[in-house]
């Protein structure tokens, strides 16, 4: 596992990255498209009575009205809730981080996050938000107040590589979000430099 602040390029820590990941868009000019990376191939059917991953346990997949409390939004520099509460992870708590403060998210395509304070085995997973549909990031987030602290990449069912994660930050930073002192965790292993692509953008240079 390797940690990093948002900013600095330091062995493992990187910089934000920005519109390299995204397709021209965004606030004016459109939706912006992310890349994004498929379930696993041993989680597929998860969500059938009956399925071998969960001894017969069906993981639970929302419908996109069942989706709508999940969905994150900025506001003012803040993140909030489908309930439009802002996001406090301080009393929820991931499988990976049971001792508490983190939950677990995903990012759309078009750099929609959703995040759960539920992660029950066999029963609710990062694949439970968007159906088993492909994500453009995956992992646990931590925020206080609305103000995002930390990014990890840790799903199992997902195993973002850790280009995933930065376009997750660049989305955040784009949604004017200050991301300068988030704490970036990776449990991935390091991207290779064709994995890398474009070197990225600081978005608070747009």
């Amino acid at each position: 596992m390797r940690r990093s602040r948002v900013g600095r390029r330091n062995g493992d820590r990187h910089p934000v990255p920005g519109a390299s990941f995204a397709a021209p868009g965004g606030p004016g000019g459109g939706p912006w498209a992310f890349e994004t990376t498929p379930l696993r191939p041993e989680f597929r059917g998860e969500h059938l009575t009956g399925n071998r991953q969960g001894g017969g346990r069906a993981v639970r997949y929302l419908s996109p009205e069942e989706r709508d409390p999940f969905r994150l939004f900025a506001d003012n520099g803040l993140l909030y809730t489908g309930r439009h509460r802002p996001l406090d992870t301080t009393h929820t708590r991931t499988l990976w981080t049971p001792q508490g403060g983190r939950a677990i998210f995903v990012m759309d395509d078009k750099g929609q996050l959703y995040a759960s304070p539920y992660h029950l085995l066999g029963e609710f997973h990062h694949s439970s938000l968007l159906a088993g549909a492909a994500v453009a990031g995956a992992g646990e987030i931590g925020a206080v107040g609305g103000r995002v602290v930390l990014i990890s990449d840790h799903s199992t069912h997902y195993r973002p590589a850790r280009r995933f994660t930065r376009q997750v930050v660049a989305g955040l930073a784009r949604q004017g979000l200050a991301v300068g002192q988030v704490e970036v965790e990776y449990h991935s292993p390091p991207d290779t430099d064709s994995d890398r692509g474009p070197a990225p953008e600081d978005p608070g240079r747009e």
